[in-house]
């Protein structure tokens, strides 16, 4: 027997890692949508207080730093939309968004099973879980573009003397 010859090794299904770098790219650019749409809301939730001097840069940095300034704004406001976002929810979405950015996919070639590798740690993301976490901010990314465009469309209510 030939020992390069490998025909008999059992080798787990190539699509296990597809639909895992799949599940995972539909996370990432739902995570990136409600990254930008927090800075969106915080800037026009400044601009709505005539505070042009801080819209700008209350809206940069970190997602962390950005979630905290947010929920000032909203602890400061009676707006039911704003009231109504998740915070919290998106503090734990951000962990496992840098356990998934940062983790190694360590996949057993033989039974298909995987880990993601973090330092000494390792972490479970079964595909079905990083899928529900992608629908999970797209929804939020969805709730964060109503929010924005309540404001967008109270500034012209304002505007056009239709304020109650």
């Amino acid at each position: 027997m030939n020992p390069f010859d490998d025909d008999d090794v059992p080798w787990a299904d190539p699509a296990i890692r597809a639909d895992y770098e799949a599940a995972l790219g539909r996370f990432v650019l739902a995570f990136n949508e409600v990254d930008y749409r927090l800075s969106k809301i915080i800037n026009v939730v400044l601009l709505s207080r005539d505070r042009p001097d801080l819209a700008t840069s209350a809206a940069r940095g970190a997602f962390a730093q950005r979630l905290e300034t947010l929920d000032l704004l909203r602890s400061s406001t009676e707006n039911g939309e704003l009231s109504a976002l998740p915070l919290a929810r998106l503090r734990v979405l951000n962990s496992d968004r840098n356990q998934l950015a940062h983790g190694h996919f360590d996949q057993n070639p033989f039974d298909g099973s995987y880990t993601l590798l973090l330092s000494a740690k390792t972490r479970n993301f079964p595909i079905m879980r990083v899928a529900e976490l992608a629908s999970e901010l797209a929804a939020i990314a969805e709730q964060f573009r109503f929010t924005e465009l309540a404001y967008q469309f109270d500034d012209l209510s304002d505007e056009c003397g239709m304020s109650d």
